[in-house]
């Protein structure tokens, strides 16, 4: 039976930038029916004077696939406005699958988004494929629009397991179909994670290979960069060939530089954000709005060259002392990266500033979750460091190994000013990277995120106009990922609304305190039922895995 909601009264945002202009808004089922004048007879009317609608928010960079398995409503996206998720990022995610990637993420998942607590395993249970994990998910039902990745990492465990080295032909001709059938299935695109095991292990003519098998449908190339660091220039000029060779649009994931000395860094990859897109390569990037990341402890401390063969391994290896002590030498090397001398001090070794960037690091990083020392979350590793009497690396090895490697923390290492010169640059999109841990203290990014970029960048700061926001939250993804009927107001568009105030939209997730969910978003209609009323979720689950369309004309 037909079901119309009309929404009467507020402000409209249809996602495309136009200024916000006044009228009535008709969901029909899940689509939009009217916009603007309505003429057909409601069922239910929602007065939403005072308000702004707009489309729902897009999250184009999520981490949602590993928690929506066991945490079906979303409450933390859908409650800040987010209807649809694009998920698979970084090179990692729950399809596709065989034996040696359900060994991978057996031994990957509870160190970085928590115990099983009995729940049966089900978020440690990967899918053989797209489909599976699609028709999984319908199961259950889940409250926001997935929009799938194909995730690299995936993808080369399944052929190679952990090992480094090129891949050979036969093995590259294999990950190609394997990313082929997931485009087939409905996928967007590919994502990279170059900082990730075993995904780091890919040179450039890997990629560009297998960004090629999703040239046919237009897939997306998006990509957690080789570097963020010293090497950033390098690693965004990476990113732009391989998208240019392979003849697919390019995401530059969590646009960003990390460490004081690479600060202002960003405006020369700008730059060549925007040298690139003159030259016709479909690039952009995306950002949230916090000066700090978040990642696992490991990817912070331990060199690449560890992480082969398997996670077990990584383990032994710490515990053998010869071993542990290279990956000690070697990690440090990684800190002292981040400083480039000038060449007058060519000769100045830069072991001598070793303590100097311990003390530094130490303070800039913070533990949010640990498996069993629960007492360290919240805790920088330098206070921890001190507390062991251990110097900081061996103190962080030392507590890798105790947690079976299950740490995630948070580290304060961007500009603000930097932030907002990506934010504003006018190819950048919003997303979460949210990690959905189920303990410890999350990145406040996965509740606050799109209130925060309307309430402090918006409101308080007006670096963007409210139309300009809301189109890098919607319309603006839509475009990009290729869906013709989401990220806009627009008669026929899916039926994915959000109802906010902007004078009082408010985010109150804090590093301290991250689970909590902000004020203003008054509604939010997915596939068009009401998911959020008068800010409480109402437990529908109407999302769905979405599919990738044919490419047009």
């Amino acid at each position: 039976m037909t079901r119309r909601v009309l929404v009467t009264g507020a402000k409209l945002l249809d996602g495309t930038g136009a200024p916000a202009r006044a009228g009535d808004l008709l969901l029909e089922d899940d689509r939009i029916a009217e916009v603007g004048d309505t003429t057909l007879k409601p069922d239910e009317v929602l007065d939403a004077t005072g308000f702004f609608v707009a489309p729902g928010f897009i999250d184009v960079h999520s981490h949602g696939d590993f928690s929506l398995p066991v945490d079906p409503e979303a409450a933390a996206k859908v409650l800040q406005g987010v209807t649809t998720e694009v998920v698979g990022n970084c090179g990692l995610g729950l399809q596709p699958a065989n034996a040696k990637v359900d060994a991978m993420y057996g031994r990957m998942l509870p160190l970085i988004f928590g115990e099983t607590d009995g729940d049966g395993g089900r978020e440690t249970k990967c899918s053989p494929t797209l489909a599976h994990y699609r028709s999984r998910l319908a199961a259950t039902g889940i409250a926001v629009n997935a929009a799938p990745l194909i995730p690299h990492g995936n993808v080369r465990c399944a052929v190679m397991g952990m090992a480094e080295g090129a891949p050979t032909e036969t093995e590259l001709a294999a990950m190609c179909e394997l990313i082929a059938q997931g485009m087939d299935e409905g996928a967007f695109g590919l994502s990279t994670g170059l900082v990730y095991p075993p995904g780091a292990y890919a040179e450039t003519e890997e990629l560009v290979r297998l960004a090629g098998a999703i040239a046919p449908r237009r897939g997306l190339y998006a990509t957690h960069m080789r570097n963020e660091g010293p090497r950033l220039i390098e690693a965004v000029a990476e990113a732009i060939a391989i998208g240019e060779r392979a003849g697919v649009a390019v995401q530059l994931s969590h646009h960003k530089a990390v460490g004081q000395l690479n600060w202002g860094k960003v405006k020369i990859t700008l730059g060549m954000v925007d040298a690139a897109a003159a030259r016709g390569l479909d690039v952009h990037s995306d950002v949230y709005p916090y000066t700090a990341g978040s990642t696992v402890l490991s990817a912070l401390f331990v060199p690449l060259w560890a992480f082969e063969g398997s996670l077990d391994r990584l383990v032994e290896r710490l515990g053998d002392p010869a071993t542990r002590a290279r990956v000690v030498r070697d990690a440090q090397d990684m800190q002292l990266a981040f400083i480039d001398l000038p060449r007058w001090l060519g000769f100045f070794p830069k072991r001598w500033l070793l303590p100097a960037m311990s003390f530094v690091l130490g303070r800039q990083i913070v533990i949010s979750s640990v498996k069993r020392q629960l007492r360290y979350e919240g805790m920088t590793i330098g206070a921890i460091a001190k507390e062991r009497r251990r110097p900081l690396h061996e103190a962080m090895l030392d507590l890798l190994v105790e947690e079976d490697l299950g740490v995630t923390a948070i580290a304060h290492v961007m500009s603000e000013k930097d932030v907002q010169a990506v934010l504003v640059h006018p190819r950048t999109m919003v997303g979460t990277d949210g990690l959905p841990t189920r303990a410890g203290k999350p990145h406040p990014r996965t509740y606050g995120t799109y209130p925060r970029v309307l309430q402090h960048y918006v409101r308080e700061l007006g670096l963007l106009t409210l139309e300009e926001a809301v189109h890098r939250m919607t319309g603006m993804v839509a475009r990009k990922l290729g869906m013709r009927d989401r990220g806009v107001l627009a008669p026929g568009a899916a039926a994915d609304v959000v109802v906010f105030d902007p004078r009082r939209i408010k985010d109150h997730a804090t590093y301290a305190d991250p689970r909590r969910s902000p004020d203003g978003v008054a509604h939010v209609f997915v596939n068009g039922a009401w998911t959020v009323r008068d800010g409480k979720h109402t437990g529908a689950r109407a999302g769905t895995v979405l599919s990738k369309p044919p490419p047009g004309p």
